[in-house]
Parts: C-alpha cells; sequence; structure tokens
C-alpha cells in the first residue's frame, strides 16, 4: 500500500462510477447485443463519457450526466460504424442503469469506521436509481452530485461540496477527508484540491505525469478500510 499519512481521517468521500459501481458489468451484455464488439464499444462510450463532459465543464456547458452518458453512447456506436434505433438506445441505457457494484463495495460501506459519502459526477436522477438498484443506501446530504453545482470533477467546485459535508464532521482541514477514486484523473484532482487521496488501481495502471500523485495507491476497495482504521480521528 503505497503512500504515507498526512493527517488522522475524519470522513470519507467515495467515486461512484468505476469506484463502487463496476461499470464494466454492462460488457457482457454489450457483447451478447454486438458481438465482436462489445469490448470496443465499453472503452469508447466511457472515453467519450468522460471527454464530453470535460468538454462542458470546461466551456460552461452544463448538461445532465445521463444525457451525457447517452450522447456518449450514439456517438461511440456511430465511431464503429453500428447502427441502432432509438428503441435499442433506450434497451442499452436501461441496462447500464443496472450496473452491478464491486464485491467488496457494500461490506465497506457497512464497515465505514468513519462517515462517508458519494461524490459524483452523476445528477441525482440518474445516479440514485443506480444506487439503490446496486444496494447501496446514502443519505441525501451524503450524496453529492454534479448537478448541485452545475459542474464536473475534476473542477473543484465539486470537491469544495464534499468539504462542506465533511465539516459536519471534524474534518476542519481538507487534509483530514479521504477521497478515494478508481479513477486516477478523479484521485488527482482531489490531490490538487487539498484531499488526502487513495487511488483504486485494480488494473496496474502507469501514473500520470502531473506533477503530482494520490496520497496512496491500492489495489483493492477493502484496503481503504485499512487506512480509515488506521488513521481515524
Amino acid at each position: 500500500m503505497a503512500g504515507h499519512p498526512l493527517s488522522k481521517i475524519c470522513a470519507i468521500c467515495f467515486d461512484a462510477f468505476g469506484t463502487l459501481i463496476d461499470i464494466s458489468s454492462i460488457d457482457a451484455f454489450l457483447e451478447e447485443r454486438f458481438p465482436g464488439n462489445g469490448s470496443a464499444i465499453s472503452l469508447a462510450w466511457r472515453t467519450k463519457q468522460i471527454d464530453y463532459s470535460r468538454l462542458r465543464s470546461l466551456g460552461s456547458r452544463y448538461k445532465p450526466f445521463g444525457e451525457i452518458t447517452e450522447d456518449a453512447l450514439r456517438a461511440s456506436l456511430a465511431s464503429l460504424n453500428l447502427d441502432v434505433d432509438r428503441g435499442s438506445i433506450g434497451e442499452i441505457m436501461d441496462q447500464y442503469m443496472k450496473c452491478r457494484v464491486y464485491p467488496d463495495t457494500l461490506e465497506v460501506l457497512e464497515n465505514s469506521p468513519t462517515p462517508w459519502a458519494i461524490v459524483t459526477n452523476g445528477d441525482r436522477d440518474f445516479i440514485s436509481p443506480i444506487l439503490q438498484g446496486a444496494g447501496i443506501g446514502v443519505s441525501n446530504e451524503a450524496l453529492i452530485t454534479s448537478d448541485q453545482v452545475r459542474d464536473f470533477k475534476v473542477s473543484p467546485r465539486l470537491y469544495e461540496l464534499a468539504y462542506v459535508w465533511a465539516q459536519n464532521y471534524q474534518a476542519e482541514t481538507k487534509s483530514k477527508v479521504l477521497f478515494v477514486s478508481a479513477n486516477q484523473w478523479d484521485a488527482i484532482g482531489a490531490t490538487w484540491f487539498g484531499f488526502t487521496t487513495c487511488w483504486i488501481n485494480r488494473n496496474s495502471h502507469t501514473p500520470e505525469e502531473l506533477d503530482v500523485a494520490p496520497t496512496y495507491e491500492v489495489t483493492h476497495l477493502a484496503q481503504v478500510m485499512e487506512l480509515a482504521k488506521e488513521f481515524m480521528c
């Protein structure tokens, strides 16, 4: 487990997509629906989903993340010369809403030694049914979504909203918040903001060259609880 403690941890913030929610759980459906193209669709879809949210953030052209996700799907299918009708798009989006959690997600959340929140680029109308269907229960106050600031990570506005929440739990400095994400860019954005961060590097990706690194690097979500227990307030 790479990294060195900076301070006590009073609250934890988790990213949702790719961190708690396994978005690759739709891959088998995509492969069944488009034989030989499932992996390519999945990769293009996720890449465009992130790219579109970043472009809209940079251009101050907010659009709900659920709509961006559908836009990214249509563009990905077109880029692969796969012609589908509106009904098929709806079918795929319905399946996306049923994405499963990672095997250790529920146990980690249920046994967290500190208060936790979810900080997501998803808008509330989009993410809430996904979380509910996956068995994740979270209060309104602890679900921090992009539509609250009409912007997307890595904009500091969403991290700032998370910090406002964390201050209710003795996190009087940003470093007392542990921000957890399997998306390296998200962990880096939270590091820039001033949070203590943990990057869940499940697939052995190489570090990015951005003059900063997450505080910790682990390979499984369950390892985050070891940090929380060791350095809890």
